[in-house]
């Protein structure tokens, strides 16, 4: 940053501005004004005896401009169809390559707003119709913040693209995870910085000043978090100066390509069929298995044996896969989680519509572990928190992931083991509750618990019996994807990543469950779909450890 212009003297200005005009948007934009007419004077080597008595007289003059202005009412600039008309001293004279951080840095510093409208008119193209409609304010208001801007800045901004955008445009940012990775996801939830960084360190290593001077962020606000990025290992230091991000960082738009080639050949090759019809082959195996619910339907069970058949289908195609790099690669001992994470920049339309046309359906696999007295550790599964299933709003608060908790998990397993069971009024008010959300139904002795329920070992052998019943189909799988996905992906992977890439990243393309739930909920008639997604069990059950 300039010896001259700093955080200090750009809030200065906005106090000086706002005093006299009285109006936030208006304060904003005459500081604006008056921090380029500096930054103009200073990139081309002005001498100054007083820097800050010329400052502030210069900024007067720029109100007293300003006043006379607002007389006449005329705007110097014409705005059709989003370009900005021909007007006088392009901004190139002074935002070139070496002075570019100055801009930022103070574009970072004024009000969302108005960064809102620079990325808009600029990088996404929009015209000052489209602005005004789409933030609900005037033309007017629109043209005025768009006073200063030469001819020139969206060419700039296009060749900037990367380079100091994070500061008023930060990247989209979605990112999963494996294993033992609380403490790590705790660093990256909920600071927009860690999680920038990350992407910023992505492609190259990077010192703390650039990507500071990349964020419009001060150093000494990015050390201590670079710190906690250092201690859970998401990003590790490249030299003495430098830190790069030690997972996979894709592009968005890259990673759902990839996703969509593989979900498509999924259902396109009937792999859809081929995996149904392993699970009913072995239907009556499953079935003599001693656990509660083998007399559950078929069809309502597969809510859980789809995930099965996922998992197994993924590890499986994933084996195949690694033959041809093990000897090369070795997975890494000292990861004990994995994150995989996706980007997109602000000025980026993501293709979302080829994602859609490969039809899949999102899950998930949340678990909860509790301790009783009487059965020990139980885990309590649920396998689709996600839409049909209560999974947003009002809707995720009382959703399914909370109908069983360590106050009613032992009276739920007391029912399913005695069916007939003498309640008390406490008991009576937990299992209405049950009945209400569809974790059990009354029945002729007295109540009938919906859920599955597993012991360790029993879960196990039914895994094994699936995993056999998939593997030829998994091996055709991983054959049929892999190199395609490689194609997609391989440009973004470092080499020094290429372990944790087909380790981790790749066996994330060889689980084809969210296709699986989409040919069984919506394409199909091998899923038992509840007549009321909000008071089902379906996807759920209990595992005694």
């Amino acid at each position: 940053m300039s010896e001259y212009i700093n955080n200090e003297l750009i809030e200065n200005t906005y106090l000086f501005c706002i005093k006299r005009v009285a109006n936030s948007d208006t304060a904003k934009d005459l500081a604006h004004d008056i921090l380029l007419e500096a930054l103009k004077a200073v990139s081309k080597g002005k001498k100054f005896t007083n820097f800050y008595g010329w400052y502030w007289r210069m900024a007067h003059n720029k109100y007293a401009n300003y006043m006379e202005y607002k007389k006449t009412q005329t705007l110097p600039i014409e705005v059709a169809g989003g370009v900005a008309a021909e007007i006088c001293q392009p901004i190139e004279q002074i935002i070139n390559d070496e002075k570019i951080s100055y801009l930022n840095y103070s574009l970072s510093r004024l009000a969302s707003d108005y960064r809102e409208i620079i990325i808009r008119f600029y990088l996404k193209e929009q015209s000052v119709k489209q602005i005004s409609q789409e933030l609900k304010i005037p033309e007017g208001t629109v043209k005025r913040r768009l006073f200063d801007a030469k001819k020139k800045v969206k060419e700039r901004f296009d060749k900037m693209k990367n380079i100091g955008t994070f500061s008023y445009a930060p990247a989209e940012i979605d990112w999963f995870w494996g294993y033992s990775c609380r403490e790590a996801a705790g660093v990256l939830d909920n600071q927009k910085i860690a999680q920038q960084i990350c992407v910023l360190c992505g492609k190259e290593p990077k010192n703390i000043n650039e990507i500071s001077d990349e964020m419009g962020v001060a150093p000494i606000y990015v050390e201590p978090i670079m710190e906690q990025l250092l201690k859970v290992k998401l990003v590790v230091p490249y030299n003495k100066k430098k830190y790069i991000s030690n997972f996979g960082v894709f592009p968005k738009q890259a990673y759902m390509q990839a996703q969509s080639v593989a979900n498509y050949e999924f259902r396109e090759n009937g792999y859809f069929d081929k995996v149904n019809q392993a699970l009913e082959n072995i239907k009556d195996e499953i079935l003599k298995f001693d656990f509660y619910g083998n007399d559950f339907n078929y069809k309502y069970l597969k809510w859980i044996f789809y995930v099965i058949a996922g998992y197994q289908i993924g590890y499986l195609a994933n084996e195949k896969y690694l033959e041809k790099y093990k000897e090369k690669y070795k997975d890494e001992a000292e990861r004990d989680y994995r994150i995989t994470m996706q980007y997109s920049n602000a000025d980026e339309n993501i293709d979302y519509p080829i994602q859609d046309e490969t039809k899949t359906a999102e899950w998930s696999c949340l678990t909860q572990e509790f301790m009783s007295t009487r059965y020990g550790k139980i885990e309590f599964v649920n396998d689709y928190q996600c839409a049909p299933f209560p999974s947003k709003g009002e809707e995720f608060a009382k959703g399914r992931d909370l109908w069983v908790n360590g106050d009613n998990i032992t009276l739920l397993m007391e029912i399913a083991e005695n069916s007939s069971k003498q309640l008390n009024t406490h008991e009576e008010e937990i299992v209405a509750c049950f009945i209400k959300n569809g974790l059990a139904e009354k029945a002729d002795n007295g109540y009938k618990v919906l859920l599955p329920i597993f012991k360790r070992d029993v879960f196990e052998k039914i895994a094994t019996l699936i995993k056999e019943a998939v593997r030829n189909i998994a091996y055709e799988y991983s054959d049929c994807i892999a190199g395609k996905v490689e194609k997609i992906l391989l440009p973004y992977v470092r080499k020094e990543l290429m372990s944790n890439f087909i380790y981790w990243d790749m066996k994330m393309f060889f689980q084809p469950i969210s296709s699986l739930f989409y040919y069984g909920i919506y394409d199909s008639n091998d899923l038992e779909i509840p007549k009321d997604y909000e008071h089902s069990a379906a996807g759920l059950y209990l595992e005694v450890k």
